[in-house]
């Protein structure tokens, strides 16, 4: 017993000066319930999940307000935004756009080349030039497929800028503009 009471008054030493040291760290504390889906400092690997850092501080607001607000639904960001208030998803939405976004991988291949062009296209003055939408280079391929399928399917809504854009794209070049995405997270990658 005195071993438990030990390591539990270690742990809150070393946890109390972090818990008060400022935004930052409180916004760190709020956010470790994210960290099981989303990565630490909000970077995901690979897979269904998006990584949150870098992304625009009012996209990430907005989408945070709506799966609270039930206009968006997840399979559990609706049950974990419920209860906060606007000024926590500011918080969770200042912190997570603070963090660096890093690679999800290398230099864009030869190969990407086409999926670049129809990035540029189609896509690129929205999710570059908006700040209420989100960023997409570099964000996990499975994951994006999944977005565009609730789309496609009414589970998530579409601007009809988007779905103009996305239907004028064929399987294929879905498929090469998704893996020039994914490739390119980092913005000397995507020219």
């Amino acid at each position: 017993m005195r071993m438990v009471i030990g390591s539990l008054l270690i742990g809150l030493v070393f946890a109390a000066p972090n818990l008060q040291a400022g935004d930052r760290s409180e916004s760190f504390m709020l956010s470790n319930g994210c960290i099981n889906c989303h990565g630490f400092e909000g970077q995901r690997a690979p897979g269904a999940i998006p990584s949150l850092a870098g992304q625009s501080e009012a996209y990430l607001y907005k989408t945070l307000a709506a799966y609270r607000d039930g206009t968006l639904k997840g399979t559990i960001m609706n049950r974990a935004m419920e209860g906060y208030d606007d000024q926590t998803l500011r918080r969770f939405a200042k912190y997570y756009s603070s963090l660096p976004r890093k690679s999800l991988g290398s230099a864009v291949p030869k190969a990407h080349e086409q999926g670049e062009r129809l990035y540029a296209q189609h896509c690129s003055s929205c999710h570059e030039k908006q700040a209420d939408t989100p960023y997409v280079t570099g964000q996990n391929s499975q994951y994006m497929q999944g977005v565009l399928k609730d789309m496609a399917t009414g589970h998530r809504t579409m601007p009809e800028e988007m779905a103009s854009a996305i239907s004028a794209l064929k399987g294929e070049e879905l498929q090469q503009l998704l893996g020039y995405l994914q490739g390119c997270a980092q913005k000397a990658l995507c020219r």
